[in-house]
């Protein structure tokens, strides 16, 4: 039996109707990113909650059939479920490996297993508790009235004042915890990476990509498989092929590639001087799987984390587009 297909027109709706909510949406995205950098601590973490907080609204709009009045809320509300359902996940997932360790007993278990029930034992993801978490940044970041708080939360204003209270005076207390670190590449597959683009070398790139890869660019692209990274017009082909369709006095120059290590991890920079002064224009993270790229995730149209990379690398930051509607 063949496998069903999308038709390509409700694709390209679905393409036309994303531009255009994002072009809404951008008024508050910057609040929102600090809303979600606050949340997680984390630039990467902040960047992704917030990309699952616009795909899950903008997935929710076919289903919702009341007016959406305030946005603000809307979004807020959105990105404060997931990360509190991530909490009790990854909480579940603790108490699993706990009680797995304990279930071993006088076994001897293996270093590696009691290795990660130590790690999970000892790592708080966040120094407090999800709701109050949620609750001092609803208040101290977006200035959000005790009402409307509640509301987010799904809880009452008493229990929100309670949640502040508790909150703000274990933020007082001395820090003591540690955080989980988070899995990174090797330089020599970054590094490689970039000499391969440098010499537009499109067969050793896809050569380097594992069979099962992704690349996106958050927000406006994602690609599966070596049969996609290889056609036309895909993310690796542009990279070295830059828009030859265009008349040579509008087409963009390549970009300058660079190794970089961002908060311990090798990433990959890209600069262009086409309209002034050499400015930073998009950021680049790799996963690696067995010395071969599993996932490529480009940062472009992601203005709140090319802002951070770059004032702490000291960098100029270009103009990040926006998407505009179709």
């Amino acid at each position: 039996m063949d496998e069903p297909e999308l038709p390509d027109r409700l694709r390209d709706g679905a393409r036309g109707a994303w531009a255009r909510y994002l072009a809404v949406v951008a008024p508050f995205r910057r609040d929102l990113h600090a809303y979600c950098r606050k949340l997680t601590s984390d630039l990467w973490d902040a960047e992704d909650l917030l990309q699952d907080t616009l795909l899950r609204g903008f997935s929710t709009l076919g289903s919702t059939h009341q007016p959406i009045r305030n946005l603000r809320g809307y979004l807020v509300r959105i990105a404060t479920n997931l990360w509190l359902d991530a909490m009790r996940r990854r909480g579940a997932e603790r108490r699993a490996l706990g009680a797995h360790a304990e279930s071993l007993g006088s076994q001897s278990p293996p270093a590696s297993v009691s290795h990660e029930a130590r790690e999970a034992a000892e790592t708080l993801l966040h120094r407090l508790p999800p709701q109050e978490r949620a609750a001092v940044v609803l208040k101290d970041v977006l200035d959000m009235s005790l009402e409307e708080i509640a509301q987010v939360l799904q809880t009452t204003v008493g229990a929100v004042k309670a949640a502040l209270h508790r909150g703000r005076a274990s933020l007082r207390a001395p820090e003591t915890e540690k955080t989980a670190a988070r899995p990174r590449p090797s330089q020599k597959l970054v590094e490689r990476f970039i000499g391969l683009m440098k010499a537009s070398d499109l067969p050793g790139m896809l050569e380097l990509m594992l069979d099962t890869a992704t690349i996106e660019t958050l927000g406006q692209l994602v690609e599966v498989g070596r049969e996609q990274f290889s056609q036309k017009g895909s993310w690796l082909w542009q990279s070295v092929h830059v828009h030859p369709e265009l008349p040579p006095e509008i087409r963009p120059k390549k970009w300058e590639n660079e190794l970089a290590v961002y908060d311990g991890e090798p990433v990959m920079l890209s600069f262009t001087d086409q309209l002034g002064p050499r400015v930073l224009v998009s950021i680049t993270r790799f996963e690696e799987v067995e010395g071969k790229v599993s996932r490529i995730r480009a940062y472009y149209f992601c203005p709140e984390t090319m802002r951070e990379v770059g004032e702490t690398l000291g960098l100029r930051v270009g103009v990040v587009p926006t998407a505009r509607a179709q």
